[in-house]
């Protein structure tokens, strides 16, 4: 049985490679009748064209029903996403960087001689800030592609700044002759107040006449008109529409109604771009968005459509604000709750107390499940998030604490547990517009598990692993082990399938934490050897099914394919250095070392129980033999997390949020008067191998 274990724990990766494997499908979504690309694509690209500005116009408002329909992100690699940013993401096909943050967007840049004014600014700034984007790849990787308008002549710029094929104004005729085979035209962006209502029925009138060219018309909104300007998706619409108007996307959103800048570039280069050198010592790499095609059902009515557009906005809006609102009442909460504990130190002051922490947790498992009540189509929608998210989550805390007392904790987790894995396999519906997901105004993750949910789900799959190993653990630690493999296992499963949770990261450090616990619940402690080959299947697991994903089509590939390709070409220093860029930057505030030192803290607490000031904690320790591997693979998995990862310290932080209060809702809902209990480290732990 032993060697059977044994065996089992360093083969886990190829299980989960195999498994992964073997379910893996395209994840995209499936076009439903897709554009000839064969005909010539004419982009009318509008800085901050909004939804409200189709409700605003009639003429636009006329084009809903003609077209297949959208909202595109316009997120660029800088802070800001002037028109500067949005045309060069377009030059290049991969997020550029043009704009000055402490500054405002100003002008774009003249055409002197045939060459962009100040190219060599714009090439520089993309190799100081690591952006990878080669600059110059739309024009050289395309013939016969004309442009029309100052943003059009930034788009169509070569490698030297050159532009050809490109007049100041739209010229129909030569629009619609042989000489272009696609187009690009600049319609100007929206002005903020006054002239609005003109520049609709300017950006309406370029579209009939880029229809009278024949075209397959491309209306987007390419960036924000200032820095300040409100973020949010804009307007995307594609005409003539092919077989019924329907739902823009591409499968690098794989959400219906959804499209990014980068598809704008791959659907004009019909998916294939010329290598190009980027500036800067990075390797030229793919592009970075998909093609754009349609999917969902017909829609036929045009106020339904817009009405739904802008509820989209409000869903992406307000999220992240609430997000913090509802942190800070949990926490004033909780300490107003516990102060009344330690001061009077009565049954209801106790109660109360242990309600809030729960509350806490059910917050966790919340912020996804308010996406079900479609929060954003009640009126005053952050408004109604904010309550809607408190009654739930005391709702969650509630039925917890009715039914099972002082492991209400485990009521807790075993839904989040729960609830993830069953969203993972339907594709993550919940995670899409949670407060937990990156929105499309900051160009986050469209699909899969995002740094948060994987927290979460680490911190739910490990303790219920451990819950469970510890109900057979008398009977056989070969089965607890076991037991460990198959509720963390499929973690990781859900998690690194691609289609599915799709989060590369994740994997990588819940991985090692769920091996370490297996070996600790078989054998009670660890070898240097056992614990160097434990990293090593870890590794191993996550390279197979990261080469697994780049085997397949470079459309269908994810985050693993991808990053497995950007490896092999030698363009992953760019990736590496933006993502330490990331993790470091929460060092810029107080509240990034407060993170680490409280992270850091409770890591501690884990290796060295005897050292905590809390009578409680250490009895709790030893209460039960599978209390301390959980806790240590708690820890692994939030160091390596913290590590590896670009969320940096952020990440083992919200395992601590989710994990740290409910287990003091355990211990101060335990009865008080259990005899103290001294912690003796077991002394093979870590044993010389």
């Amino acid at each position: 049985m032993r060697r059977v274990l044994l065996r089992t724990l360093f083969l886990v990766a190829a299980v989960v490679v195999g498994t992964t494997s073997a379910a893996s499908a395209a994840p995209g979504t499936q076009p439903q009748g897709s554009q000839d690309l064969l005909a010539k694509v004419v982009v009318i690209g509008v800085p901050g064209l909004r939804w409200s500005d189709v409700e605003a116009s009639p003429e636009l408002t006329a084009l809903v029903n003609q077209s297949n329909v959208g909202s595109i992100t316009v997120k660029t690699a800088g802070p800001h996403t002037c028109p500067i940013d949005g045309w060069l993401t377009i030059n290049a096909g991969t997020r550029a960087w043009g704009s000055v943050p402490d500054q405002g967007c100003g002008e774009l840049p003249g055409v002197v001689d045939g060459k962009i004014q100040g190219w060599q600014t714009y090439v520089d700034r993309q190799a100081e800030h690591h952006t990878g984007a080669p600059l110059g790849r739309l024009a050289e990787s395309r013939d016969r592609i004309c442009g029309f308008g100052p943003g059009a002549a930034v788009a169509l710029a070569r490698t030297d700044g050159t532009v050809a094929n490109w007049t100041e104004s739209l010229d129909p005729a030569l629009l619609a002759s042989n000489a272009c085979g696609d187009a690009i035209i600049d319609a100007g962006p929206m002005p903020l107040r006054e002239g609005r209502e003109e520049a609709r029925k300017k950006v309406a009138d370029l579209v009939a006449q880029a229809r009278a060219a024949d075209g397959w018309v491309l209306l987007v909104g390419v960036a924000e008109e200032t820095a300040v300007a409100h973020q949010e998706p804009l307007v995307a619409m594609q005409l003539p529409p092919d077989n019924g108007p329907r739902w823009l996307t591409s499968d690098s959103t794989r959400r219906p109604g959804l499209i990014q800048l980068t598809d704008v570039t791959a659907t004009i280069l019909r998916g294939e771009a010329k290598e190009l050198d980027p500036a800067g010592s990075e390797q030229p790499g793919p592009l970075d968005g998909n093609e754009i095609h349609s999917t969902g059902d017909v829609h036929t009515d045009a106020a339904a459509v817009i009405e739904d557009r802008l509820d989209t906005n409000e869903r992406f809006e307000h999220p992240r604000p609430v997000l913090g609102w509802l942190a800070i009442t949990l926490l004033v909460a909780q300490l107003a709750a516990l102060g009344w504990f330690l001061i009077t130190r009565s049954r209801r002051a106790r109660s109360t107390s242990v309600f809030t922490l729960l509350t806490q947790g059910g917050f966790f498992i919340t912020v996804f499940l308010t996406t079900v009540t479609q929060w954003w189509r009640w009126p005053s929608p952050g408004l109604s998030l904010y309550f809607v998210a408190l009654a739930m989550s005391a709702a969650v805390a509630g039925l917890a604490w009715a039914f099972l007392k002082e492991y209400a904790y485990l009521g807790i987790l075993g839904a989040a547990y729960v609830i993830l894995l069953v969203d993972g396999v339907l594709g993550t519906p919940l995670q899409f517009g949670s407060m937990f997901t990156d929105g499309p105004v900051i160009g986050g993750r469209f699909y899969g598990f995002g740094n948060s949910t994987f927290a979460v789900l680490a911190v739910a799959a490990l303790v219920m692993a451990g819950w469970a190993a510890q109900r057979v653990l008398d009977r056989s630690r070969v089965q607890a082990a076991l037991v460990v493999l198959a509720i963390g296992g499929l973690a990781i499963i859900v998690d690194g399938k691609p289609g599915w949770g799709t989060d590369f990261g994740g994997i990588i450090a819940l991985t090692p934490a769920v091996l370490l616990m297996a070996w600790l619940t078989w054998r009670g402690g660890i070898t240097w050897k056992a614990l160097l080959g434990i990293g090593v299947a870890g590794v191993l697991a996550v390279s197979a099914v990261a080469f697994l994903d780049y085997l397949r089509p470079a459309d269908q590939r994810s985050h693993f394919g991808t990053f497995v390709a950007r490896l092999l070409d030698g363009d992953v220093n760019d990736v590496l250095i933006r993502k330490l860029q990331m993790s470091l930057g929460f060092f810029d505030s107080v509240a990034g070392w407060a993170m680490l030192i409280g992270v850091l803290l409770a890591m501690a607490a884990t290796v060295w129980p005897d050292k905590v000031p809390s009578e409680a904690y250490r009895r709790f320790y030893v209460s039960k033999p599978m209390v301390r591997p959980t806790l240590l693979a708690l820890s692994t998995c939030g160091l390596i997390g913290m590590l590896l990862n670009d969320a940096g310290v952020v990440l083992p932080a919200i395992m601590a949020g989710f994990a740290l209060p409910l287990l003091v809702a355990h211990l101060l809902s335990v009865n008080a008067d259990q005899q103290p209990a001294t912690v003796s480290p077991e002394p093979h732990l870590v044993q010389e191998s």
